[in-house]
């Protein structure tokens, strides 16, 4: 929820928080004051957030780390790429020793994140163009010495949609959009209604806005992002973006008018 509240609102606006408007937002998506708080003191800790005195009240802000992390994922959320595929697969290979069986681990969940795909025997693959990110995301894990990234292309046997079925359950990733589309499809043609009838509330603007970025937010970790020229006919991906699109402007003006009652330096 914070790093919802943070990334969506805060950090567009470039403005801290104070704990009680924290508390505020939380209590409106249904969240005790006790769980918002132990939340915000966990990200603290972690180093995802700062915390400032501002008249003998605390405020909160996104760290350097956590501004770094909110940015590639508005990326991924709200960006597509527009670059045609020129065919080029971004390939890593790795040996990690089970001494870095950890770094291992966490790698393997990044990798998703940069739309990597497993092929099995610590080779991975992308359609996107990520051998920056990687290379860094390896340095940052120490594990460069271990690895390998290349930009390959595929020449036999068996066609592109082979190795996307080796790498990715495209199935279980359009059963998801179709969750999506179903759930949020009626509930923006409701919200269209209201707004044309003046009957929308900024703080049910907000909760829906909230829970809409929520859910689409888990896409980037399973969506590899792949290419149209990959992907299955009528793909509910493209839908399910839309509709996500459509909903979130609708939505934008009265959430943000909400966030910002609860940002003031004086809300209590």
């Amino acid at each position: 929820m914070l790093f919802t509240l943070f990334g969506d609102y805060a950090h567009p606006r470039r403005r801290d928080v104070p704990l009680a408007g924290l508390v505020h937002a939380g209590e409106a998506l249904g969240l005790s004051e006790a769980a918002v708080r132990s939340a915000v003191a966990r990200l603290a800790r972690e180093g995802w957030i700062v915390s400032r005195r501002d008249g003998g009240r605390s405020r909160y802000g996104l760290s350097a780390s956590g501004r770094s992390l909110i940015e590639e994922g508005t990326q991924r959320i709200y960006e597509r790429r527009s670059r045609a595929w020129d065919g080029a697969w971004c390939m890593l290979t790795y040996t990690i020793p089970e001494s870095k069986r950890a770094e291992r681990d966490r790698i393997r969940r990044q990798l998703a994140w940069l739309g990597f795909g497993a092929m099995g025997g610590g080779t991975y693959v992308s359609a996107r163009d990520v051998a920056p990110e990687t290379i860094a995301l390896l340095r940052k894990r120490g594990v460069h010495s271990y690895a390998r990234v290349f930009s390959a292309k595929l020449v036999g046997p068996g066609e592109q949609a082979d190795l996307v079925a080796q790498c990715w359950d495209l199935k279980d990733v359009a059963a998801r959009y179709d969750a999506f589309v179903r759930h949020y499809e009626p509930l923006y043609k409701r919200d269209a209604a209201l707004a044309r009838k003046g009957a929308f509330e900024d703080s049910q603007a907000f909760v829906t806005r909230f829970a809409l970025t929520h859910d689409f937010r888990r896409f980037p970790f399973i969506d590899p992002d792949l290419p149209p020229r990959l992907l299955p006919a009528k793909w509910p991906g493209t839908r399910a973006r839309a509709i996500f699109g459509a909903h979130n402007r609708l939505l934008r003006a009265g959430a943000f008018r909400f966030f910002d009652a609860i940002a003031r330096p004086d809300f209590a």
